[in-house]
């Protein structure tokens, strides 16, 4: 069998992402058909608006294949009036809350010509990042395109794609009997790239796209599409980070680093003894990579205060440590092993703790299916970093009890965050709120949800009025995750604060790749070496695949420790 072109797979790939990421994305997006698409799409969706968006197209496009206008039209740019093509897909799309009408236009933005469009480039980039969560979706009908095409070709069909456009250019010849294997495996793997490439583009595209929202790059302003210009400015962007990492490794960074604070080290002596002297009595002094969470509480007052405070006295008045950020690579590689079935959400979480000299990353809410390890993923994360996990029951918390009570109530505490950093002895904890959309939503006492809000704003988090304590707290290191299986549920503010990461069920294909961390799992639960408990053989297997087809894991972890029990009885000879 011939080698599968890669622009073959490319086009594959292509068909099935989003059109707005196909409008930007493909180089000839504007020469092809994908134009007179849209039209036919916008008419379909609301009859009219193909004639609107056919006249836009010429005016901020050119002419494009397949397009035909009939009538008179006025102009279509960006700031043209109300009924105008643009316009009129935007309003057609936020009355229906069609997402169909509002692909269209981001994909109408890309395509058009960069000196017209080029005040609609935060909206596209806005578009571009939304659009990024929707690839995995892609990848997993690809996966399934791809089988279902190496399955026809090893029956002795000629493979061909589809549509007829890629037929008069690709021919792909059907393989000889007993290479269907071979060719279904060459099909998948030049699929796989196709689709890694494509995602990285994606990515590069909706960097661009900030940057020319941003002003930045302005000497690479050209003409073209928009979407051409953002990749440029993209590559550029992304260009020096690139060439640093390859150019020089981290040694070197270290050695520099050390060169430097060398050559610094009289002069910050000599502000040290100057700031002593400026010192105030009672001020703590802040070792580097250091942070004083709460300060020292008033010595005014009635006895309660001292009683309030014990048990968090080695957290109050002291300076505690940061801990710094771990190669996350490493991290990256520990959880891809125990969560196969997440590499996105993997890729995603860890993403907010990059670029950070310490573990930090803005609030998040891990969304999924019951049972598909959303809190153990949050628990082995904060392992994997080095940072302690504080977990908060959403279902069963009381009132507003998260972000503290008041000093007068008998039974008066610290806010939940600071009860982390106490816990811990750490300044930037990890935070769990689990199951955040079972939490009450009577507000006698208070909800949980508005609770929350403060600690979830970095200003408000840097000096948080405790009520217990009545101190302000800097809490702008501890980081917030929580757990949802419904996020609807959760009210708008609570939302804006938080950024929504898709944790995604295991299928039947990452049963081999979950194993050994259940057996792990099993055996350090019973007090056991990680080891003790032998793999499973084939028919222990092809007896799980039966049992469990996919979905909750704790499904899946019961079905291994009966199938435990049972090679237990069958070694000890007692029946089973």
């Amino acid at each position: 069998m011939k080698e599968i072109p890669r622009e073959i797979a490319r086009a594959v790939v292509l068909r099935h992402v989003p059109r707005a990421l196909r409008a930007g994305l493909d180089a000839d997006a504007a020469d092809g058909p994908l134009p007179a698409q849209l039209a036919a799409d916008a008419e379909v969706a609301s009859p009219g608006l193909g004639a609107r968006v056919t006249a836009w197209l010429r005016e901020n496009v050119g002419p494009c294949p397949g397009l035909d206008v009939s009538h008179e039209d006025g102009p279509a740019g960006p700031e043209a009036p109300d009924g105008c093509g643009l316009a009129a897909l935007d309003r057609a799309a936020a009355l229906g809350d069609d997402p169909v009408l509002r692909e269209i236009s981001d994909a109408l933005v890309l395509l058009g010509a960069f000196d017209r469009v080029a005040p609609l480039a935060g909206r596209a980039a806005a578009a571009a990042w939304s659009y990024l969560d929707r690839l995995p979706e892609a990848g997993t009908r690809l996966h399934q395109l791809a089988l279902a095409t190496a399955g026809a070709q090893g029956g002795g069909h000629v493979a061909r794609p589809p549509w007829p456009v890629l037929d008069a250019k690709f021919d792909l010849a059907a393989p000889a009997d007993g290479a269907a294997d071979r060719a279904g495996e060459a099909w998948r793997m030049t699929v796989d790239d196709a689709f890694a490439d494509i995602c990285h583009d994606a990515r590069i595209l909706a960097v661009g796209l900030s940057a020319v929202a941003a002003g930045r790059s302005r000497q690479l302003w050209a003409t073209g599409t928009l979407a051409q210009v953002a990749t440029l400015v993209g590559q550029a962007v992304a260009r020096p980070l690139t060439e640093s990492a390859e150019r020089e490794g981290r040694r070197d960074g270290e050695e520099r680093a050390q060169a430097e604070m060398a050559d610094l080290r009289d002069m910050l002596r000599a502000y040290q003894d100057a700031a002593d002297a400026r010192r105030e009595p009672g001020t703590v002094e802040v070792p580097p990579n250091h942070l004083v969470v709460c300060p020292s509480l008033p010595a005014t007052g009635p006895g309660k205060g001292k009683d309030l405070a014990r048990g968090y006295g080695h957290a109050i008045g002291t300076a505690l440590p940061l801990v710094p950020t771990p190669d996350l690579a490493a991290v990256r590689r520990t959880l891809l092993d125990e969560f196969p079935h997440a590499v996105a959400a993997v890729d995603a979480t860890l993403g907010a703790f990059a670029a950070r000299p310490h573990v930090h990353a803005p609030p998040l809410l891990v969304a999924g299916p019951p049972g598909s390890g959303k809190s153990r993923f949050v628990r082995r994360l904060g392992e994997s970093l080095g940072v302690g996990v504080y977990r908060v029951d959403g279902a069963n918390d009381g009132g507003a009890s998260f972000g503290g009570t008041e000093r007068r109530w008998y039974s008066s505490e610290p806010c939940r965050p600071f009860m982390a950093v106490a816990r811990y002895a750490q300044a930037n904890p990890i935070v769990l709120v689990d199951e955040v959309d079972k939490a009450a939503t009577r507000s006698e006492y208070g909800r949980l949800w508005d609770s929350m809000l403060q600690t979830l704003d970095p200003e408000n988090a840097a000096r948080f009025p405790d009520p217990s304590l009545q101190v302000e707290l800097d809490l702008s290191w501890v980081t917030v995750v929580c757990t949802a299986n419904a996020p609807s549920v959760l009210p708008g503010p609570l939302l804006d604060r938080m950024r929504v990461v898709r944790f995604p069920e295991a299928g039947p294909g990452h049963l081999d790749a979950l194993l050994p961390g259940v057996l792990a799992g099993i055996a350090a639960e019973a007090g056991l070496d990680p080891r003790f408990h032998a793999p499973l053989d084939g028919v222990e297997r092809a007896a799980l695949r039966r049992r469990w087809c996919g979905g909750s894991l704790r499904r899946l972890r019961r079905a291994v420790e009966a199938i435990l029990r049972v090679r237990d009885r069958a070694l000890s000879g007692r029946p089973q």
